[in-house]
């Protein structure tokens, strides 16, 4: 993985989806262990996630839409 920040999200929003099948197919197994387990891990991994997107993905948009931000945030109020 080379791509930065957006590979990064990207991975983990993937990784997120294969931990989703395997909860539910825990809970159509009725395998409270596991379905416990893999709950646990995607709590982890949204925090985690959450945090790299809120400190660092967001302050790069923000950083990159410059002095356009004021005029963007402002557009999608209206709508």
């Amino acid at each position: 993985m080379s791509g930065g920040p957006v590979e990064v999200m990207t991975f983990e929003h993937n990784q997120m989806r294969g931990l989703l099948e395997q909860i539910q197919a825990a809970l159509e197994k009725g395998d409270e262990e596991a379905f416990f387990g893999l709950s646990d891990s995607m709590m982890i991994l949204l925090q985690q996630h959450n945090m790299k997107e809120e400190q660092m993905l967001y302050n790069m948009i923000q950083m990159h839409l410059g002095a356009s931000n004021d005029e963007l945030v402002a557009q999608l109020s209206s709508m």
